[in-house]
């Protein structure tokens, strides 16, 4: 069929001629309609179909293949967008054969990569291998750094889905290799997205909601809405396992939000999936039950194989586990049928090994009932017993309830003291600096330069110490400089003029000077009016202190500074690649440096929390929240 459509658009093409002038005028207005699809695809998805209806009509009325071919081919990939993956192949395959027979190398790339994706989502991990391979030949051929990455992107999952991790890390970071430096582009968020997940699968979480609090970052600068909800849903998985269950819930509740405004099937179908999940370790049976079977519906609506395998499979063990084996029993004989049409070695055997297991179990259960009976005599005065200790119990834990409730006020109240003395004690020292520049500045630099004019005023007559003065006045303006340059130190006129991130990077360009450490400074997200003046200073602070610690102490090499914000928070994370040093014996010896960076952190409202081991480099992260 799909080359019966090739023949009939090309006997279409020639039953007409166009000029070079009209050719170049319709290329425009085909790139203009595919960049306003671009522009809305993940952002509205109804808005974007309208433009890819405007881009055919219009390429079949000025008989454009190559148009067709393009809107063909955004079709496929809205339709993956809104997981309807068997409609998004077919249209994917059509434009791929147009692609071919017109040599289109580029959209030819583009294509391959999208189908592998469409047979990723379905599971048919072997066919999608394929597909990205061909893909990156010729994009590699082409030097497409982007579309390279983005191949070594898809194929990272293949081997994450198939969890195995050590391969997927491997072509992850090659991916992140090849974007690593270039401005932020649509590719690169699901790359991000893709090494998030698998630092979360490796238990790394903070390092996984690092990278998903950038990618956040690159959603909002590039107006991109529908992948927002990959990273709240891995958001969402790191706080789970983290077992800080009402936060999970709340960014799966976000990313359910979005996915449901592009009507996404296949990634609500994995969001309820996970919400069930997380209603059977609270032991909240009915809406654990009721996610799983949401997942189910929206599963099978899209053919997502093996979200409806897992859904089967969660929802079989829930009702196993809630006594009811019959219908558990039932689930797990049909998750294995879906997991038999997902990979062909599944055999009999293990459903008849399931099944004794199932009946094995049943019998444990009559077992217990007989010695329930037996010991019914039993539990009347077990029963008495136990009423009375719980009693007891009650009466102890609501003492103890009590008194720990009033031991709470008393501590709030006692941080909410250290708390004032600490933000006078920063806002003392503050006013202390500044005083000292003034009268640094203003006092002994005026005084300083008061004496150059005299000297200067000696040196013109002829007298045989004209070398002293001389010498006299270069230790002057060497005196002048270093006041000037501790007095700028003590109140940077950069940050006060310019803003906190002009006056890191000013900050930093003078330590680079030196040539004696490669320190860089990133920032993603951050808007001057997210800070006050106080706050602002602060932070500058922190990171002046964290800095110079590492160039003094460290003897690091390297230094990487990353300011990164978002609606919620902003995120300060300072590495280096020094000799690090033990955290508790820093923190028993109670350092200078650490305290004034974890006062300051305090001022903000935020959380310190830094990773170092020696020989091992260290790592600063500081989240200060917006709200």
């Amino acid at each position: 069929m799909k080359f019966l459509f090739i023949i009939c658009i090309f006997c279409f093409i020639a039953c007409t001629n166009s000029t070079p002038s009209l050719l170049l005028n319709n290329e425009k207005q085909i790139d203009y309609f595919d960049a306003k699809y671009q522009e809305n695809q993940r952002v509205n998805v109804v808005v974007a179909q309208n433009y890819i209806d405007s881009l055919l009509q219009f390429s079949i009325e000025k008989n454009s293949i190559k148009g067709v071919a393009i809107a063909t081919l955004n079709r496929g990939i809205l339709e993956n967008i809104k997981g309807n993956f068997n409609l998004a192949i077919q249209q994917n395959e059509k434009a791929l054969a147009l692609f071919k027979e017109l040599k289109e190398d580029t959209l030819t790339a583009k294509a391959l990569q999208a189908l592998g994706v469409n047979f990723w989502q379905k599971g048919e991990n072997d066919k999608a291998l394929q597909l990205f391979l061909e893909s990156f030949d010729i994009n590699e051929k082409l030097q497409l750094v982007n579309e390279m990455a983005s191949n070594y992107n898809s194929i990272s999952m293949i081997y994450q889905s198939k969890h195995n991790i050590k391969l997927a890390e491997e072509y992850a970071n090659r991916a992140m290799d090849l974007i690593k430096g270039n401005a932020p582009a649509k590719s690169h968020i699901s790359i991000l997205h893709n090494m998030a997940n698998i630092y979360g699968m490796q238990e790394k979480y903070q390092a996984a909601l690092r990278l998903d609090s950038i990618g956040l970052a690159y959603c909002n600068q590039l107006n991109i809405q529908f992948n927002k909800s990959m990273f709240y849903d891995n958001i969402a998985n790191c706080y789970f396992f983290m077992k800080q269950y009402d936060t999970s819930i709340y960014y799966h509740t976000k990313a359910i939000s979005i996915d449901s405004s592009f009507g996404n099937k296949k990634q609500l179908g994995d969001t309820y999936n996970n919400l069930g999940y997380i209603y059977a370790v609270l032991n909240d049976v009915d809406k654990a039950e009721f996610y799983y079977l949401q997942s189910i519906q929206l599963c099978k609506e899209t053919g997502y194989k093996i979200g409806i395998q897992n859904a089967l499979s969660h929802l079989s063990n829930l009702y196993y586990t809630h006594q009811k084996p019959n219908e558990a029993y039932e689930l797990l004989s049909e998750s294995i049928s879906v997991k038999d049409s997902i990979i062909s070695d599944a055999s009999e055997q293990k459903i008849a090994e399931l099944q004794t297991l199932f009946e094995t179990e049943k019998k444990k259960k009559k077992i217990a009932e007989q010695d329930l009976k037996i010991s019914r005599r039993n539990i009347l005065l077990i029963t008495l017993f136990s009423i009375l200790v719980l009693s007891l119990i009650t009466y102890y834990l609501f003492y103890n309830r009590y008194k720990s409730k009033q031991e709470q006020k008393l501590q709030q109240e006692q941080l909410k003291s250290e708390l004032k003395r600490t933000q006078a004690i920063l806002e003392s020292e503050e006013k202390e600096r500044q005083r000292l520049a003034r009268e640094l500045h203003d006092g002994v630099g005026q005084l300083l330069s008061a004496a150059k004019l005299n000297l200067s005023a000696i040196q013109t007559a002829e007298i045989k110490s004209a070398g002293q003065i001389i010498n006299s006045m270069k230790i002057i303006d060497d005196s002048i400089t270093e006041i000037r340059s501790i007095s700028h130190n003590m109140v940077p006129d950069a940050l006060q003029k310019n803003g906190l991130v002009f006056a890191v990077d000013n900050f930093i360009e003078k330590l680079n000077q030196l040539k004696e450490q490669e320190i860089s400074f990133e920032y993603y997200g951050y808007v001057e009016n997210m800070l006050d003046d106080a706050a602002k200073l602060m932070l500058y602070r922190i990171i002046q202190e964290a800095v110079n610690n590492a160039i003094k102490y460290a003897e690091a090499s390297t230094i990487a500074v990353q300011l990164s914000a978002d609606e919620h928070e902003i995120s300060l994370i300072i590495e280096d690649n020094g000799k690090g040093f033990d955290i508790e014996n820093i923190k028993s010896k109670n350092g200078i440096g650490l305290r004034n960076m974890q006062l300051r952190t305090d001022y903000l409202h935020g959380k310190l929390n830094i990773e170092s081991s020696e020989k091992n480099g260290t790592t600063l992260i500081v989240e200060i929240p917006l709200s």
